[in-house]
């Protein structure tokens, strides 16, 4: 039987920088002060003089504690002071109607419903005044053209800029763009129709990640010249070359259904795989001269591939992790796997703070960690004396799939509100194609660089990658393959990891004594659910933004949510699932025939009394032929797409207080009743620009 090994804080020195580093990115992020900066700077000062004039006490209590502060003080501040620097300014330079912007392209433009999406940083401005320079990051909505098609990265274009902040207007508790935007370092979008920009003559030199994206265009136009379906066309892209536009969204769907979400990006277990392959290419090396810097070749050509594939942070964490082991082995030096972790974590946010709050950091690192320190008390081949390899492997392959589906379910019941009940299942049924499916797929790729044929590849790669998608499929039709509407909240998160970590613990170190954080956090975790259960909910209609159709959302104080639609398919929209999922809602729709008539609620439409509030839903022309000598009192008119008229024919029938305009109505006609609402001194609430309505807006 094999000992599992038992970790101590001396087994992973970089655990003590990585908590204090989190602490200072956090800390400056959600209460940002340049006070709190000064303030930490001042106790690692004082740490680090009260440190050094116990120099001479090695073994002194005070010594010890004065060193650990000021080294967590200093992290802290390091963590602080990186987060401050990746937060962009709200302010923007000096602009007038003959500024014009130019913008460098920073990576291919992905194609929308109505649009072309990039991303470009505006590095000079021109005015009379001259030429400033400018370090602006922008999101730029290209009209669709051939010339927005054909942009490339690194390419200068110009234009007149008329930015404009990018606003949250999604429903409650839904997920927060800007904010998401703002952690990438973009703050601003426009919108340029196809006369209002051209390209620039001067091109700038391309910078290492601009030929980095090249290089991974150059990959994936190969793969598109071999025979393979458009499907398994955008697979392989994502799956090789960390380019995910081309993903089928039934195909992204069913993968994350079926908890195999983790294959559709390029992560630690594809990097392994792509290090596998090169170390076997490298053996030759094995009988030469050259020997001992197999290594640094493969660890060389293991960080190239983390360029051209995007430098994720599954690929990033998985390179420095590979790194640290090699360069130990190369020195003869031990490190453990769980310290060689928090290195690249450490290393990873001190380059970028802000991907501490990615959801794509958080789950690659607690997989990992759930791996290294939960599979090997999962493995049952440890408590067996036979040393049978392909059990090992099985065993090992379970347990791997059982650690990391322990640490990283909570994570998507928190970000996605569902749990893939059938997540081992499929990963241990269609993971182990992986690595056949990378092996073929860039054999294939070789041979079509090569000009050689390559149609049984092509038939092979066609073939795993079907298995891999029906595969999918299949599992998500499975019965209870996911349980929807959970909802996690973040004190539920930290409970949870408490939970599980007092657990390893216990058993790791085999003492009873964090039994007691464990039931505690159990106590604790159960009161927040009966909490959540029984806490009263506030009345509130919402109408969100949506370009499709018009729906207003109602809740009640019995935890009623009635949806009022122009769409006729009457479905429950998918806009504030989040919102109905922590209210625990009971969702029912309202045709145009229904009539509602509940406790503080009415519904006959176009007429609807909520909690004393009188909305009229416009949504015919009816109107336009009605005139009454008293005008009916109406607190909101929700005007939808459907209306045709004008805001005077409603004035004729109605006293409105307040005009509000769905998101959906053409912009021309939006911009024709907002001046008439301004003509006629009229309160409106347009959503397209002034985000969601609900009745708690003044």
């Amino acid at each position: 039987m094999r000992h599992t090994q038992q970790y101590t804080l001396d087994h992973v020195p970089f655990m003590r920088l990585l908590l204090p580093l989190m602490t200072g990115i956090a800390w400056q992020y959600i209460a940002p002060s340049t006070y709190t900066l000064y303030i930490w700077c001042a106790i690692a000062i004082v740490a680090g003089i009260c440190s050094w004039l116990m120099r001479r006490h090695t073994f002194s209590t005070l010594r010890k504690v004065s060193f650990a502060l000021c080294v967590f003080a200093i992290f802290t501040v390091i963590g602080m002071g990186v987060c401050l620097n990746s937060t962009p300014s709200h302010s923007l330079p000096t602009i007038t109607d003959k500024t014009l912007a130019i913008a460098r392209i920073e990576n291919i433009p992905t194609e929308r419903e109505y649009s072309y999406n990039t991303q470009a940083t505006i590095v000079a401005l021109n005015d009379s005044s001259g030429t400033r320079n400018s370090n602006i990051k922008i999101q730029l909505s290209l009209q669709k053209s051939f010339t927005a098609k054909t942009l490339q990265c690194g390419e200068m274009i110009i234009f007149r800029p008329e930015l404009q902040l990018i606003e949250n207007n999604a429903m409650p508790y839904s997920f927060d763009y800007a904010q998401f935007m703002m952690r990438k370092g973009i703050m601003y979008r426009q919108y340029l129709a196809d006369d209002t920009w051209q390209l620039s003559q001067h091109q700038a030199p391309h910078s290492l990640r601009q030929q980095a994206m090249q290089i991974q265009q150059q990959c994936i136009t190969t793969l598109q010249r071999c025979r393979l379906s458009e499907i398994n066309i955008g697979l392989l892209s994502a799956l090789l070359w960390g380019y995910k536009a081309n993903i089928d969204p039934s195909t992204r769907e069913y993968f994350s259904a079926a908890g195999l979400s983790h294959i559709l990006a390029v992560s630690g277990l594809h990097t392994g795989i792509i290090a596998f392959i090169l170390w076997l290419l490298l053996y030759p090396l094995r009988y030469t001269p050259m020997r001992h810097i197999r290594g640094i070749i493969t660890l060389v050509l293991l960080w190239v591939y983390a360029f051209i594939t995007g430098l994720s942070p599954s690929v990033i964490r998985a390179c420095i992790m590979a790194s640290f082991v090699g360069v130990a082995g190369m020195l003869n030096r031990t490190n453990t796997s769980i310290n060689a972790l928090c290195g690249s974590a450490v290393m990873v946010l001190i380059w970028s703070p802000m991907q501490l709050f990615d959801i794509g950091f958080q789950l690659s690192y607690t997989a990992v960690a759930g791996i290294i320190l939960l599979s090997p008390h999962f493995d049952i081949s440890n408590y067996l004396d036979k040393h049978n390899p392909i059990l090992r492997y099985i065993t090992g392959l379970v347990a791997a799939s059982i650690a990391a589906q322990i640490a990283t379910i909570p994570f998507a019941a928190y970000y996605f509100h569902y749990i893939p009940i059938w997540g081992l299942l499929s990963n241990l049924l269609l993971s182990p194609l992986l690595t056949p499916l990378v092996l073929i797929a860039l054999g294939m790729q070789l041979f079509e660089a090569l000009h050689l044929p390559h149609a049984w590849l092509d038939q092979a790669t066609n073939t795993i990658c079907n298995l891999l998608c029906n595969g999918a499929q299949a599992i998500t039709t499975l019965p209870g393959a996911t349980i929807e509407g959970v909802w996690i909240s973040l004190p539920m998160l930290v409970l949870y990891g408490i939970v599980v970590g007092s657990i390893w613990y216990a058993i790791s170190q085999q003492s009873l004594r964090p039994i007691t954080f464990t039931l505690v956090a159990i106590v604790s975790m159960q009161a927040l659910v009966l909490y959540d259960t029984l806490r009263p909910t506030s009345p509130i209609a919402i109408l969100p933004v949506e370009r499709d159709y018009t729906h207003i959302q109602m809740a009640d104080k019995n935890r009623n949510c009635l949806i009022i639609s122009t769409d006729t398919c009457s479905s429950i929209p998918n806009t504030g699932r989040e919102w109905r999922i922590k209210e625990h809602l009971i969702t029912q729709y309202i045709t145009a025939h229904d009539t509602i008539a509940m406790q503080d609620i009415y519904v006959a439409r176009p007429f609807i009394e909520y909690y004393g509030k009188r909305i009229l839903w416009v949504d015919d022309n009816t109107w336009r032929y009605c005139h009454t000598t008293t005008p009916f009192h109406v607190d909101y008119a929700i005007v939808t797409e459907q209306y045709k008229g004008h805001i005077e024919a409603l004035l004729k029938s109605f006293n409105i207080d307040t005009i509000v305009l769905s998101a959906s109505i053409y912009p021309e006609k939006a911009h024709e009743l907002t001046q008439e609402c301004l003509y006629r001194n009229i309160i409106y609430h347009d959503t397209r620009t002034d985000g969601t309505w609900s009745t708690t807006d003044r």
